[in-house]
């Protein structure tokens, strides 16, 4: 059968719509949490070994758990909605984010720290004056790339019932209306 399109009507779109937000705000809680984690796990710039294991430790740990998994554990918390998909798709985002702003702190060039510390700047200024601006770029590209994983994962997540367009996708190929499945792929 064709893909049918009006048997949600509007709330398709909103669906998508909700995705998308989830997609969104979890990205951007990810990109706050993530810079300063990131930033402590590169070894070239942390500012002393316990700070690089502990940063290194926690993205480890937090990568380790599934979003999915997290999904369902904030299903059951905050019940269902985009919430509980918010959430799980933030704390997932910090451990993928986190990992990869690492990576690009510690591909820098080490001359302008070296010039920064050499004229006598503390950690902080070396942070500000030499580490962020060279890293700037492979932040904004690494988020933007969060972005794109997260509003995709968002749709998977809403198959436990953490909002978005997944539900809908769900609940139309559980009771075997693959018109409006099919509706649902296309928007």
């Amino acid at each position: 059968a064709p893909p049918n399109f009006s048997a949600l009507g509007w709330a398709l779109f909103d669906a998508a719509a909700q995705t998308v937000a989830i997609g969104v705000v979890s990205t951007a809680i990810g990109v706050v949490l993530s810079i300063p984690v990131g930033i402590l796990a590169a070894r070239n710039v942390t500012p002393g070994p316990t700070v690089y294991w502990l940063a290194r430790g926690w993205i480890l740990a937090v990568r380790a758990i599934p979003e999915l998994i997290l999904a369902v554990v904030f299903v059951a918390a905050l019940g269902l909605g985009p919430i509980a998909g918010t959430c799980a798709l933030a704390i997932g985002s910090v451990g993928f984010l986190a990992k990869l702003v690492a990576d690009a702190v510690e591909e820098i060039d080490p001359g302008p720290m070296e010039a920064v510390r050499s004229v006598g700047g503390g950690w902080w200024k070396t942070l500000c004056s030499a580490v962020i601006p060279q890293s700037m770029p492979a932040l904004i590209g690494s988020s933007l790339y969060l972005f794109d994983v997260n509003v995709r994962t968002s749709t998977v997540l809403g198959i436990v019932g953490a909002g978005g367009v997944g539900f809908l996708l769900f609940e139309s190929i559980r009771t075997l209306n693959f018109d409006v499945a099919g509706a649902i792929v296309i928007v």
